[in-house]
C-alpha cells in the first residue's frame, strides 16, 4: 500500500469519530457521503448501461429557517457504453458541482423519520473515452437536479436514501436518474 494512502486511511480513521460526536452537538454545518446506482436516461440511456455514483456533501442549516436546509453536492457518476467492438472497453463520466436547497416536511416532533425534497443548480463535466480514444476534457454544461429522500436520524449521525433527476443543458441529451443512499455526521 502506498504511503500516502496509509496516511490518508490513518487520518481518516481518526477524524471520523470526532466528526460523529461533533455533531450530536446540533451545529449548523454538517457533511455526508452517499453512493449508489446512477440509471442514464435520455439520449445518454440509449447510449450507456446503469452506472454508479458516489458524492460528498457540506450541509448548512440556518437556525432562522426552521424547513430550509442548503447543500453542496461535489458527485461523479460512471457509466458503461453499450454495444461496444468486442474487447473494447469504452465508458462516459460525468463529474458535478451542485448549489442545492432542500425542503424538510414537517412530521410529528418525536420521529426520527425526515423527508424532504431538494432542487438545484450546478455546473457539470461529461467527458468519454474508450481504450482507443478519449474525448479531451469533454465538455462542461450547466444542469439543474431535483428529487427528493427520506433521512433517518440516529444517535449522532444519518442516514438517507434519495432519488434525483438530473438533466445538463447541452445538445447532447445527458440525463440520469441517481438512485443514492448516504450517511451525514
Amino acid at each position: 500500500m502506498p504511503r500516502s494512502l496509509r496516511l490518508f486511511t490513518v487520518a481518516l480513521s481518526l477524524a471520523v469519530p470526532a466528526l460523529l460526536s461533533a455533531q450530536s452537538a446540533a451545529r449548523p454545518v454538517s457533511f455526508g457521503l452517499s453512493g449508489g446506482v446512477s440509471l442514464p436516461s435520455g439520449d445518454l440511456g440509449d447510449a450507456a448501461d446503469a452506472g454508479y455514483v458516489i458524492a460528498g456533501h457540506v450541509y448548512y442549516k440556518p437556525t432562522t429557517i426552521q424547513a430550509l436546509r442548503f447543500r453542496g453536492d461535489v458527485s461523479f457518476d460512471r457509466w458503461a457504453i453499450k454495444n461496444t467492438l468486442a474487447g473494447a472497453d469504452a465508458s462516459t463520466r460525468n463529474v458535478g458541482i451542485v448549489a442545492n436547497a432542500l425542503y424538510d416536511f414537517a412530521g410529528n416532533g418525536t420521529s426520527p423519520v425526515k423527508p424532504y425534497l431538494l432542487a438545484g443548480l450546478g455546473l457539470y463535466n461529461n467527458k468519454t473515452s474508450s481504450a482507443a480514444s478519449s474525448d479531451g476534457g469533454g465538455s462542461t454544461d450547466i444542469g439543474i437536479q431535483v428529487g427528493g429522500g427520506m433521512e433517518y436520524q440516529l444517535s449522532g449521525f444519518a442516514t438517507f436514501v434519495e432519488a434525483k433527476y438530473v438533466n445538463t443543458f447541452s445538445g447532447s441529451g445527458v440525463s440520469w436518474i441517481p438512485l443514492s443512499f448516504g450517511v451525514r455526521f
